[in-house]
């Protein structure tokens, strides 16, 4: 057994979920102290794990819905120079306290400088870093955009020892200490036996993206609609509230998600064979990235704005995405829950 701290972005729940479905199985065998990134992610882990704590970590700037990078590193270095120390210091103290054999991290910057200085391993378990440890071809409208992301991203996390990387798409990886692993899945993924029935699920991120609202009721089609934060029927159109029973039910059972580009839902969907139709939230590189794969791979489609015209063509486009999906093995979190353990034993044991 040995002392894990294991320290979590607190921009997305995303993280989060994943983080838990790895801590669930590693506190099994060794202890694990969590640090939190936000109080938004904060509450969540500490009912997953008591023992959690918290502090108010980075978050990036957005501006007309799109990711402002030098606003995001503006505001990093503004964080570093007034609240940065009081975090400094609470976060040394705990790893003093704690002494941990080793951080894992899902891209939590502030914890894994604090374990280079203590010259603690450190594991970097996320998706973010396929921007920037692996080679990835994109058309070139798109490289403005992939280095400004870059500069953020290396602003803002430190070295780590090891990279893990979780990723639908296997590109090439620039150095030897990188390693790709399928998405880590939660349990309740697994568990899901999954229908094709005559809904299309709609996940927003923005709740002003009124326009889309209008192009869906133009198709003769039903649509469940997530992110409004409201329960209604209108027309061919039903909106819910988040509920995460609720979602788990419609995701199983829907033919097909309409969505932005965030890696979490794409990645539970493509695990159960859903086709995605992906619009990238503009600026926002790691969306972009994504987005690119699914259409590149034959998952389903990538727009910039969405239309009646684009969303039918994906509906008649869905035998195909559904017959390249099909060749993907879902897979449990064996494989790099068995290299996490090959870490420890070599740094730590």
């Amino acid at each position: 057994m040995v002392k894990i701290i294991y320290s979590i972005n607190g921009e997305g729940m995303g993280h989060a979920t994943r983080s838990i479905a790895l801590i669930e199985e590693l506190k099994k065998k060794h202890k694990i102290l969590i640090i939190a990134g936000s109080s938004r992610i904060y509450p969540y882990l500490k009912s997953k794990h008591n023992e959690t704590l918290m502090y108010e970590g980075i978050r990036l700037s957005y501006k007309d819905d799109r990711v402002n990078e030098f606003e995001t590193l503006r505001k990093y270095f503004r964080w570093l120079t007034k609240e940065s120390p009081h975090n400094i210091k609470k976060i040394y103290g705990i790893f003093k306290n704690y002494k941990p054999d080793i951080l894992l991290t899902d891209f939590e910057g502030t914890t894994s400088y604090i374990a280079n200085i203590l010259n603690i391993p450190v594991v970097c378990i996320c998706n973010v870093h396929s921007i920037t440890k692996m080679r990835n071809h994109i058309p070139k409208k798109y490289k403005k955009e992939e280095i400004k992301t870059k500069i953020v991203v290396n602003t803002i996390f430190p070295k780590a020892d090891y990279h893990l990387i979780t990723t639908f798409f296997y590109n090439p990886v620039k150095k030897d200490n990188v390693f790709l692993f399928p998405p880590i899945l939660r349990k309740e993924i697994f568990e899901l036996k999954p229908k094709s029935l005559d809904y299309i699920i709609v996940y927003q991120t923005a709740s002003t993206n009124l326009k889309l609202i209008d192009e869906l009721k133009k198709i003769d089609y039903n649509f469940t609609v997530y992110g409004f934060d409201t329960d209604k029927k209108d027309k061919n159109l039903t909106f819910r509230k988040f509920n995460n029973d609720l979602w788990l039910k419609d995701l199983e059972n829907c033919k097909a998600i309409i969505t932005n580009g965030g890696y979490s839902l794409i990645s539970e969907a493509i695990s159960i064979h859903k086709p995605v139709l992906s619009t990238p939230i503009k600026g926002q590189f790691e969306q972009t990235l994504n987005a690119y794969h699914i259409k590149k791979l034959g998952y389903g489609e990538m727009h910039e704005n969405l239309d009646a015209k684009k969303i039918i063509h994906f509906m008649e486009n869905l035998k195909k995405y559904e017959k390249n999906l099909k060749k993907i093995k879902k897979e449990d979190n064996s494989k790099i829950l068995l290299k996490i353990e090959e870490i420890i034993t070599k740094e730590c044991l």
